[in-house]
C-alpha cells in the first residue's frame, strides 16, 4: 500500500480516523511532558538575601518569606530541606527555628530552649541525620561554663545535655543516627573543653552513644580544630588545619596521598580522598622539557585499601591551571558524587560511573555561594559574581539534561543558596 492509498483508507474509515488523531494528540502531549527545552519544573531553593530567609522559585524568582536573618547569624537547614530524609524542613537561625513550607507565608518562629540561668551563645549547630534533632550550645550566666543541648523540635524536649563543650565546633553524628537517636550505633562526637575545677589543661574528644550512655574520650592538643566527622568504620575524625583530618584514636592522618601532592578534601564518610598532583604525559619524549608535557591532575584514591589504586579524574596543562575559576571539589550529601571548578569549567564526577563530565563552561569570576545539589543529585545551583550593574550576584542552575539557567540577582545586600528544596 502506497502513501496515497493509506491516506484514502484513513479518510474513509471514521473509526480509524478517530484512532489516528487520538494517537497523534497523545504523542504531542507526551513530547511536551518529557521534552523540557529549558529549566521548566526545576523547583525551589531556600535562599538568604535582604536580611531574610526565603523560598525562591527557580523559574520565576518569586520569593516567599520564611523568617528574618542577619548577615552575622548562623543559618542551618535540616536534612529535610535537602531531601535527605522524608521529615520536615526546618531552618535554625541563631536561637530561632522556622519550619519551611511552601504556601505558608511567614513561618511561625519557635525559640530554642535555653533554660533558667543560661544564655544563648553563637555556637556551631548541627542536625542529626534523621533531621529530627538539633545540637547547639548555651552558657551558664554565672560560671560561663558551656553546655551542649540536643533538642527534639517535634516533642519540644531536650534529649541530651553535656558540660564543657567547645561551642565553636559542631557536633558530628554517625550514619546510624539516621534511624533515630536511640538506634544501635548512633553516636555523637564533640569537643570538650578542659575542666578547670579538676585542673585539666588539655581538651578532649568525646564519643557518646545515647542508646547505651556509653562514653569514650581521647586527649587532644590545645591546637584549634575546625570540624569533626565520623569515618565509615565509626572512627571520630578531627580536622587541623581545615580539611586535613586525623583519627582520634591515634592522631594519625585519616588520608594517604603520594609525596609531592596537595590534599583537596575527603568524602563526607571519609572513604575517598581527592588530591592534586602534577605529572608528565607518557607520550612526551624524555628529552622534551616543554611546559605542554607537564599536566596538573585531579586524583581520587580510596582510604580503605592498604594499596589503593589512584584514579585520574581530570587533567589540564600545568601552565593553564590558573585560568578561569578554580575551586576544590564539593561533595553531594550522599557522598557518591562531587563537582569542582577547573579553568572556569564546572566538572561533575560520579563514583559509580567513574566518569568526569563537563557540565558548564566559561566561569571567570569568583564563587559567592558554594554549589548545592538538587535532592536527586542530578543538578547543582551556585552563585558567582558575574552579575550586571550594581549587582554582583548571578544564580546559575546546571542540569545536564536541560539548558543552563542564569539569573542576575538584583541585590546589593548579599545572596546565598542554602538548600535545593525537594518538590
Amino acid at each position: 500500500m502506497n502513501a496515497l492509498t493509506m491516506v484514502k483508507a484513513i479518510m474513509t474509515s471514521p473509526w480509524k480516523n478517530f484512532l489516528f488523531w487520538t494517537g497523534a494528540i497523545l504523542l504531542i502531549i507526551l513530547a511536551t511532558v518529557f521534552y523540557q527545552p529549558a529549566a521548566a519544573k526545576t523547583g525551589s531553593l531556600l535562599v538568604w538575601t535582604r536580611e531574610r530567609v526565603y523560598i525562591m522559585d527557580i523559574d520565576t524568582l518569586n520569593l516567599e518569606r520564611v523568617g528574618p536573618a542577619t548577615a552575622r547569624e548562623s543559618i542551618t537547614p535540616s536534612p529535610g530541606c535537602l531531601g535527605q530524609t522524608p521529615g520536615p524542613c526546618w531552618v535554625a537561625v541563631s536561637d530561632r527555628l522556622y519550619k519551611v513550607a511552601a504556601g505558608a507565608g511567614d513561618s511561625g518562629q519557635a525559640r530554642l530552649p535555653i533554660g533558667d540561668g543560661y544564655r544563648w551563645i553563637d555556637s556551631a549547630v548541627s542536625w542529626s541525620p534523621d533531621g529530627l534533632h538539633l545540637a547547639y550550645g548555651v552558657a551558664d550566666r554565672q560560671s560561663n561554663q558551656t553546655e551542649l543541648r540536643v533538642y527534639d523540635p517535634i516533642s519540644q524536649e531536650i534529649k541530651i545535655k553535656a558540660a564543657n563543650i567547645d561551642p565553636t565546633v559542631a557536633v558530628a553524628w554517625t550514619a546510624a543516627c539516621a534511624e533515630g537517636l536511640n538506634a544501635s550505633g548512633c553516636k555523637l562526637g564533640y569537643k570538650q573543653l578542659p575542666n578547670r575545677a579538676e585542673k585539666e589543661v588539655s581538651p578532649w574528644l568525646i564519643s557518646f552513644e545515647p542508646a547505651t550512655a556509653a562514653v569514650e574520650k581521647w586527649p587532644l592538643s590545645t591546637d584549634e580544630i575546625f570540624e569533626l566527622r565520623w569515618s565509615a568504620d565509626d572512627v571520630l575524625l578531627y580536622s587541623h588545619p581545615k580539611r586535613f583530618f586525623s583519627r582520634s584514636i591515634d592522631h594519625t592522618p585519616a588520608y594517604h596521598i603520594p609525596s609531592g601532592s596537595q590534599l583537596a578534601n575527603m568524602s563526607p564518610d571519609s572513604r575517598y580522598t581527592l588530591y592534586y598532583q602534577p605529572f608528565r604525559l607518557k607520550d612526551c619524549p624524555s628529552d622534551n622539557e616543554a611546559d605542554d608535557c607537564l599536566h596538573l591532575g585531579v586524583w581520587l584514591i580510596s582510604t580503605q585499601e592498604l594499596d589503593p589504586t589512584k584514579t585520574l579524574i581530570y587533567s589540564t596543562p600545568f601552565v593553564e591551571h590558573d585560568q578561569g575559576l578554580n575551586f576544590i571539589p564539593v561533595w553531594s550529601p550522599r557522598g557518591d558524587s562531587f563537582v569542582f571548578f577547573q579553568e572556569g569549567q564546572l566538572i561533575y564526577y560520579n563514583l559509580a560511573e567513574a566518569e568526569a563530565t563537563i557540565w558548564y563552561h566559561s566561569i571567570n569570576g569568583k564563587l559567592r555561594s558554594l554549589p548545592v545539589f538538587s535532592p536527586n543529585e542530578e543538578a547543582v545551583a551556585f552563585v558567582d559574581d558575574e552579575g550586571q550593574g550594581f549587582s554582583e550576584y548571578r544564580l546559575v542552575i546546571v542540569n545536564p539534561k536541560l539548558q543552563p539557567v542564569e539569573h542576575i540577582i538584583e541585590t546589593d545586600s548579599g545572596f546565598k543558596v542554602l538548600a535545593w528544596l525537594p518538590n
